[in-house]
């Protein structure tokens, strides 16, 4: 076959007798053609998903909600999740919670001082250690952190109100599975 004659996208391997011979492309069993994926009913994606690509997209949806859940209160979802370990272990220093959520000091240090600066969080002086600071919530930092938590329970009802319990209570045991199995601390 000539090269003129040669469908785009065909590849050239040499028959028994030593002449080249066409052999169409073979696409991925798992993703249909075009037409088929216009075809798909809304509700389904047009083609099998990966794990961490779904997860990515849950993780993405998720965060979107709970933005706009924390919306009212002016913080962010990693300010509540700070006020929320706090509320937890009282008298972390802004070095462990940096290290604990993977985020450079400097980062962790602008968003202690947004909180301070709101009057949610101090900080005092270590008894054991004259040059560390230990991280507390205020009076008004547990108030609000009652405030977000109820917010957060209403987000997390409508994400998941297509869950049975019983299936509510199946998911959240796998992803803790899968939270350990990635060496992920339950701190």
């Amino acid at each position: 076959m000539s090269a003129k004659k040669q469908r785009p996208g065909a590849i050239l391997l040499a028959d028994g007798a030593g002449k080249p011979a066409p052999v169409e492309p073979r696409m991925a069993a798992s993703r249909p053609s075009l037409a088929a994926t216009r075809e798909a009913p809304a509700s389904e994606p047009p083609f099998q998903w990966g794990m961490i690509y779904l997860l990515a997209r849950i993780f993405y949806g998720m965060r979107s909600r709970t933005e706009e859940g924390l919306k009212s209160f002016g913080l962010t979802p990693m300010q509540v999740t700070i006020l929320a370990t706090l509320s937890r272990w009282d008298g972390l220093s802004s070095a462990e919670l940096s290290r604990r959520f993977r985020v450079t000091p400097q980062t962790m240090g602008e968003m202690i001082a947004n909180l301070e600066r709101r009057a949610l969080v101090e900080r005092s002086q270590d008894p054991a250690n004259r040059r560390a600071l230990r991280l507390n919530l205020t009076k008004p930092g547990r108030v609000m952190m009652r405030k977000c938590d109820k917010a957060l329970d209403g987000v997390e009802a409508e994400m998941f109100k297509g869950l049975s319990e019983r299936d509510f209570k199946q998911l959240r045991r796998q992803l803790m599975q899968l939270h350990a199995d990635m060496g992920l601390t339950a701190e």
